[in-house]
């Protein structure tokens, strides 16, 4: 379930009206941020349980450091890609490598339990130059049962004199290390799953650019423009997706005919983002407005609106509606099931394309995530938030056409 973990990679600035009151006031000020959040979606499906620890600040003049560890854990259900017809003896383990369900369920293949633990660190160095350059070091280390990641970035910072545009230029790269539970190694893309091949542990290398650039507009205003670029390459098949074989006239899963999905070696992701924040007059509350644009060679497209309103009340109250509308196109190998005309009376692998996942997260997809947060200034320079959302997703082909989800958050902030 890599779709719903956070990847530990650049991060691009954040807009300077998104701090609070309190934090832009005290320099030099050292801040701890603990945060937990709640995510569960319907018919038992996944559930996630994440807690984050941070702390930062200033250990010279010149010199501020940032260290976060995170903990999450997962557990439920999710789809393995095969269809819910399917049966026939051949079961999927999840993640906790012991997930498969028997054949007595109609949904055997089709949903597999699972369940994941994550632990992951981070550190960034920021160090100050004169001329008004700084330099981000950051290196971070994830850890789950069936997957390691280890990445290390550098941006480089750049203020104008007049202190009202940032330029910002970042590289990082990152080796990820993937394998089953248990068994330590990956499955032979296309093979058959009673046919038990398996080969070594999956490698895939990563190197991510990003280039930003963010302008105070006026006195109310602030925008940002970030254009990302990735490039990996290695192994990108998910082990523990399968897809199945069903007979084009009848509509039947073959008996016993469920495969490992096969993904291409290398992956060219692009997006272009677009942020603005403005805060109206009189009232002071906040407009928080994004747009981001992604493309890959995977033939994968998407387009994600983001759109926060503060309302901000005179006794350091505020609370946040939010709506998020995401859209995405299908992969180009994307098939819910693999098609044949003979009934399974010849062996269907010689006919299968290079590439194919029936995995949902590749499909065509609309997501809406709408919510709210609420935050209050507690006590000397401490800072509650409190936030609540529903996701709704539907998929144009996938065996599970909706997914449905509740998130829950509360952290909390002090500046000492």
């Amino acid at each position: 379930m890599k779709s719903i973990k956070n990847k530990l990679t650049i991060a691009t600035c954040t807009l300077l009206s998104q701090q609070s009151g309190n934090a832009l006031a005290i320099e030099n000020a050292w801040e701890i941020d603990n945060s937990f959040l709640y995510y569960s979606e319907a018919d038992d499906r996944v559930s996630v349980v994440k807690f984050v620890a941070a702390v930062g600040g200033d250990v010279s003049d010149r010199d501020r450091v940032n260290i976060q560890v995170v903990l999450d854990t997962m557990s439920g259900s999710t789809p393995s890609g095969a269809v819910k017809t399917s049966g026939g003896g051949d079961t999927v383990s999840g993640a906790s490598g012991g997930g498969g369900t028997g054949v007595s369920d109609p949904n055997a293949n089709a949903l597999v339990d699972f369940d994941d633990t994550r632990l992951a660190n981070s550190l960034t160095w920021t160090h100050a130059h004169d001329n008004n350059w700084s330099v981000d070091y950051n290196a971070a280390v994830s850890i789950e049962n069936d997957y390691r990641s280890f990445s290390g970035a550098v941006t480089v910072n750049k203020e104008t004199a007049k202190k009202d545009t940032l330029f910002s230029l970042g590289l990082a790269a990152t080796h990820d290390e993937i394998f089953r539970v248990g068994a330590g190694n990956t499955p032979v893309p296309l093979s058959q799953i009673a046919d038990n091949e398996f080969a070594g542990e999956g490698q895939r290398d990563t190197t991510d650019l990003i280039a930003g650039l963010t302008h105070v507009i006026n006195r109310r205003t602030v925008a940002q423009v970030n254009l990302a670029f990735s490039i990996s390459n290695g192994y990108h098949t998910d082990p523990y997706k399968v897809f199945s074989v069903v007979d084009r006239v009848t509509n039947i899963v073959i008996q016993d005919s469920s495969y490992y999905e096969s993904r291409p070696g290398s992956r060219k992701k692009a997006s272009l983002t677009f942020k603005l924040n403005h805060q109206l007059y009189p009232s002071n509350n906040i407009l928080h407005g994004s747009y981001r644009f992604y493309s890959d060679d995977w033939g994968v497209n998407s387009h994600t609106f983001d759109i926060n309103y503060r309302f901000n009340f005179a006794n350091t109250n505020y609370i946040e509606p939010r709506i998020r509308l995401y859209q995405q196109s299908q992969a180009d190998f994307y098939q819910n099931q693999f098609f044949v005309d003979d009934g399974g009376a010849s062996d269907p692998s010689v006919n299968f394309p290079k590439y194919i996942s029936a995995d949902y997260r590749l499909d065509e997809m609309t997501s809406i995530t709408s919510g709210i947060r609420y935050g209050k200034e507690v006590g000397t320079d401490g800072h509650l938030r409190v936030r609540l959302e529903y996701m709704h997703q539907s998929f144009e082909n996938s065996e599970f056409d909706t997914n449905k989800a509740i998130i829950f958050q509360i952290a909390y902030s002090k500046w000492f």
